[in-house]
């Protein structure tokens, strides 16, 4: 093997370690197991965290799993892969949900209060009439998503991008946490046109 060829194969080597150790690979569950984890998690909620076991779903594939309506408070979801799964009425107050994959979500009237969904990826997602006051939603995506009647008094929108959001209204934007980097969409840009949709 000559020395260029064998030098562009340890650039992809290396290219493909890094991709690896930043994107490590989602865990699986059964159903059986899924349903254990959310048993469990609704005894350690119940108990006031004295018995039964916290969710630990972190980057874990739940791709259109049924969640509607499930006890998730205080569960740790970070990094999981939650793409059109069904989250409608779900109760996420306070839960980790920081980088995971949240596009095109249904999550109506969803409970988010205090939730981590930082870098989340909101794509799409259907928040309509969802409680999201005093989440940290800072540098997440929700470009086109559902804001409808959504609640985000003192919501960290610090760097996020709303680009493209139906149903957000002023009134809905007092009180929260918008900066410079926050990408809102045309005609409620307030300080910086940065803000103000491409």
């Amino acid at each position: 093997m000559n020395k260029v060829l064998e030098s562009k194969l340890r650039r992809f080597r290396a290219r493909r370690r890094l991709y690896r150790l930043k994107h490590p690979a989602r865990r699986k569950l059964t159903d059986a197991d899924l349903d254990h984890v959310l048993e469990g998690h609704e005894v350690w909620v119940g108990s006031g965290w004295e018995m039964g076991k916290r969710a630990d779903l972190h980057r874990v594939a739940l791709g259109r799993v049924d969640l509607h309506g499930a006890l998730l408070q205080e569960a740790d979801l970070h990094g999981a892969d939650l793409h059109r799964a069904d989250l409608r009425d779900a109760d996420l107050e306070g839960a980790d949900l920081h980088r995971a994959d949240l596009t095109r979500a249904k999550m109506h009237g969803a409970e988010l209060r205090w939730a981590d969904l930082h870098e989340a990826d909101l794509h799409g997602a259907d928040l309509n009439g969802a409680h999201l006051q005093e989440a940290d939603l800072h540098r997440a995506n929700l470009r086109g998503a559902n804001l409808f009647e959504a609640e985000l008094k003192d919501a960290n929108l610090c760097g996020a991008n709303l680009v493209g959001v139906r149903g957000l209204t002023r009134e809905q934007l007092r009180g929260s946490s918008v900066d410079d980097k926050t990408r809102l969409p045309r005609g409620l840009g307030g300080q910086s046109d940065a803000k103000l949709e491409a």
